[in-house]
């Protein structure tokens, strides 16, 4: 059990999730360079059980509180900072990453942290889910979904479920998931899609170009971290359309960069990390606009967490966030 210094929070560790980039670490096929050893884990939630001295006032948190913290954590003023894109920032720690993380009991909130206060409404399960969900809510943002477009959700991972019912409450005119698994599918029509198809079923062409004239779709949010699927993204979109990358990739794509120009003048919009959505991603679930249980599928204890980070579906099994418990 770390001792907080000043500032910092200790938490005892409710629930942790399993993201799809530690997978990456783990097997060592991700994009990043790291320093071994540390403790992964940077979807969570926890309950305050010590606060280091100032962390009372500084984060407007006291003991027994259950509270959250934002993964990234920055310092000094940089260009980035002082345009508001702190989750850009050249000088950043990542909890889960460069410091340790929540795959354990305990863990530290660190004194430059941003950290949240779960609603009384949210069980543990929504609150891990909101890391993950605020990422999905700032690549929904970055897309600014009109009343009348239509708009297809690539992916029904985690971010791919919340880009789906935060894109919902955008209110656009018509919805669409496309994922391979059928019972995500199943799983999307129920939390807000209007339609869903598997990338390959031509019925999904079809229907885009009955409910466009032929134009495409205006908005394609790709969240299924597969390459092949940037490919139907570009070619499901009208001229003008938007694009918006929100992913880990473990290759590259090949494309034919006539498309964003010559063809196209395509919007082609990166997303990374979750800037001043995770007060929002929380307040949404508190207030039943969004469905965070329904995306936590399955539970592990700690000491199980490789098979934890292995496992895969079982036939007709729906899937999205595994999630660690350090009490069972």
């Amino acid at each position: 059990m770390p001792e907080p210094g000043p500032g910092e929070v200790l938490v005892r560790v409710d629930l942790s999730g399993i993201c799809a980039a530690d997978r990456a670490m783990y097997d060592g096929t991700g994009p990043w360079e790291l320093n071994f050893p540390f403790i992964p884990g940077h979807e969570f939630t926890g309950t305050v059980v010590a606060l280091g001295e100032g962390s009372g006032a500084r984060h407007g948190v006291s003991e027994g509180d259950r509270a959250v913290a934002e993964l990234n954590i920055t310092y000094g003023n940089d260009f980035f900072r002082q345009r508001g894109l702190y989750h850009l920032s050249d000088r950043m720690d990542v909890l889960g990453a460069t410091l340790n993380g929540a795959w354990a009991e305990y863990m530290l909130y660190p004194a430059d942290a941003v950290v949240h206060k779960v609603p009384a409404p949210l069980s543990d399960a929504a609150a891990c889910y909101a890391e993950p969900l605020a990422n999905a809510i700032h690549g929904v943002e970055r897309a600014s979904i009109q009343f009348q477009d239509v708009v297809v959700v690539s992916g029904a991972g985690p971010i791919g479920m919340g880009m789906l019912q935060a894109a919902r409450l955008k209110s656009p005119r018509t919805l669409i998931l496309v994922n391979p698994g059928a019972p995500k599918r199943e799983l999307a029509l129920s939390l807000g899609a209007d339609m869903a198809f598997a990338p390959d079923d031509p019925k999904l062409r079809d229907a885009i170009g009955d409910l466009t004239g032929g134009r495409g779709a205006d908005v394609f949010l790709e969240a299924s971290g597969q390459t092949a699927a940037f490919s139907v993204g570009l070619e499901l979109l009208r001229k003008r359309g938007t694009l918006v990358v929100f992913g880990v990739y473990k290759e590259p794509a090949t494309v034919d960069l006539n498309v964003f120009g010559e063809f196209k003048e395509l919007n082609i919009l990166g997303g990374h990390l979750a800037p001043f959505t995770y007060a929002t991603a929380l307040d949404l679930m508190a207030r039943g606009l969004i469905d965070g249980d329904a995306c936590v599928t399955h539970r592990y204890p700690l000491e199980a967490f490789k098979e934890a980070i292995k496992r895969t579906p079982q036939d007709g099994e729906v899937q999205i966030k595994v999630v660690l418990d350090p009490s069972s």
